[in-house]
């Protein structure tokens, strides 16, 4: 009887595991020119490929109704108490500006990786020196939050940051030079 009860209970909640990501979309992604009242929409590659949009440091995307904007990307060298396991520290700046009308909710860890030219994917990193707040938290219609998220990468050509929603397909990506990066570059 209690095997039973288990196996119910375990594919019942199965299938609405199923059912939550069958009902998750595609990212609406278009990036901001100028002032921010014109969009140019992403393209896509196939009807079933997913939306991916290239951007450089300093412009915006609006996803899924935030605007998010790489400010900036630098290397930082650490402190007494960091050091890079791998060869830097690369720290980029992001706002997220909210044009809906409800609360929306950013994540460092979930929402962004940086990738170098290899292709190999980084998450965020702890930093304790140079970083100007989190890019984690709430933020609410009509507000901006504003932040920093530390890497510790290997040196590389290229960076690319790619900012997407776990639950959705589509995402944004800057690519960042490494000779753009401020503080340093190869």
């Amino acid at each position: 009887m209690k095997k039973q009860w288990r196996r119910t209970f375990l594919t019942g909640f199965t299938m609405l595991i199923i059912g939550v990501l069958m009902g998750c979309g595609e990212s609406e992604i278009s990036k901001v020119e100028g002032d921010g009242t014109e969009e140019v929409k992403a393209e896509e590659k196939k009807d079933d490929a997913p939306k991916e949009q290239t951007l450089k440091v300093g412009e915006t995307v609006n996803f899924d109704g935030l605007k998010i904007t790489l400010n900036e990307a630098r290397i930082e060298p650490g402190g007494e108490f960091d050091s890079p396991q791998n060869e830097q520290f690369v720290v980029v700046n992001l706002t997220a500006e909210n044009t809906t009308e409800e609360e929306q909710a950013v994540s460092s860890i979930m929402n962004v990786e940086l990738k170098d030219s290899e292709g190999y994917s980084y998450n965020t990193t702890i930093l304790t020196e140079g970083i100007k707040g989190q890019f984690d938290g709430s933020v609410v219609a009509g507000g901006k939050l504003r932040g920093e998220i530390p890497f510790d990468v290997p040196a590389s050509e290229t960076y690319e940051l790619h900012f997407s929603d776990p639950f959705k397909s589509g995402k944004a990506i800057w690519v960042v030079p490494s000779s753009e990066l401020s503080g340093g570059g190869q």
